[in-house]
């Protein structure tokens, strides 16, 4: 299908969407200058029905609406039909449609989706879409927020003399697994009720945090691929999982998941991948995507597995720490891949950070 195929006037969208397989998750956005953080967004978004067969729509704000957002006297950038046929283009997007209004309630009304879908930085809780899509049973979902991706930013830049840019400086990162190391593994967790924190994870977070590290979280969920749970019900846990550990002072840069497993029952996800761990697809793409240095970074997991991952990666030092996981058990091999073996991530964040009492009063194993 071209993207004009893709492109509706809301007066026209009732006859489109009686054609559009439900069920149907939707979001909005100006999306002047398309980048990497738009794409990854949109990807995940559609990843939220694709294992039923349903569709993405997008609603585009018009030039007038996106000029009384405030970016500036010249923004957008781009008209309203560029940037829709550029977003009609991607395959994750089912359907382009306009709203000339500050927010889409109308359309959202008008469309009844039944996923409305925004990014991190939302408090969903606080927005009139949040209560008008729960009206007719709908969920309101906000993705884990990306840093690194800003069209302001971007814009900024281009328009910068090269004499006058800055160089880049990389970040350093502690990646972290995330069943068995932030909260107990309790096998395929997706409900926020059966979700416990292990002892001393959360105080093991901010203390890296306070060191200078940017918190990334990269988790193998082959529960998606084995069926177990949704798309939808992973980020309703992650979403509530960064607002608690928000609340408590530590902030996660980026959460990355691997869908994915060979024997898995959702065909879609049913296959061999660069991300499941110990493949090192989610700590690089997570590198890229949020400017870290690699070899400054730390990784901290419960399993062969992680570490393995770090070092496909070139992450600097790779940690493991005790779990009730069967694969978090003692094995030589990855024993010695791993640079220190710990009870528990509190007790390998005081280790890192704090250079005075030596390994064994820090609960090193």
């Amino acid at each position: 299908m071209s993207p004009e195929d893709k492109m509706v006037l809301p007066q026209d969208l009732a006859e489109r969407l009686a054609s559009l397989p439900r069920p149907w998750v939707m979001t909005n956005g100006v999306f002047d200058v398309l980048h990497r953080g738009h794409v990854s967004y949109l990807h995940r978004a559609a990843e939220l029905v694709a294992g039923s067969g349903g569709s993405l729509i997008l609603a585009v704000n018009t030039d007038r609406s996106a000029r009384g957002l405030g970016k500036g006297p010249d923004r957008p950038l781009n008209t309203e039909l560029d940037r829709a046929y550029v977003l009609a283009g991607l395959a994750s997007v089912a359907l382009v449609t306009f709203f000339d209004t500050p927010t889409p309630v109308e359309l959202i009304q008008a469309i009844r989706p039944d996923i409305y879908v925004k990014g991190g930085d939302y408090d969903m809780e606080t927005l009139e879409e949040t209560r008008v899509v729960r009206r007719w049973g709908g969920q309101s979902i906000a993705l884990p927020f990306v840093d690194g991706f800003s069209t302001t930013a971007l814009v900024k830049r281009i328009r910068q003399p090269v004499s006058e840019r800055a160089t880049t400086t990389l970040r350093q990162a502690a990646f972290l697994d995330r069943d068995g190391v932030i909260n107990q593994d309790k096998a395929y967790v997706h409900r926020w009720e059966d979700f416990a924190f292990m002892p001393g994870a959360v105080e093991g977070m901010r203390r890296l945090q306070d060191a200078g590290y940017a918190l990334v979280i990269v988790t193998n969920q082959s529960g998606l691929a084995r069926g177990y749970y949704t798309e939808a019900e992973y980020q309703t846990l992650t979403q509530r999982l960064l607002s608690e550990l928000q609340q408590q002072g530590v902030k996660v840069e980026g959460v990355y998941h691997c869908p994915h497993h060979p024997k898995g029952s959702v065909a879609q996800w049913a296959v061999d991948c660069d991300c499941r761990k110990p493949a090192p697809g989610l700590i690089l793409q997570a590198a890229a995507e949020l400017g870290l240095d690699l070899s400054n970074s730390i990784l901290v997991g419960d399993k062969p597995s992680d570490i393995e991952a770090a070092r496909a990666a070139g992450v600097g030092k790779a940690y493991r720490v005790d779990s009730d996981n069967p694969e978090s058990g003692d094995d030589s091999a990855s024993q010695a891949l791993s640079d220190g073996r710990f009870a528990n991530l509190l007790a390998c964040a005081t280790h890192l950070t704090d250079a005075l009492p030596g390994p064994s009063e820090k609960g090193f194993v």
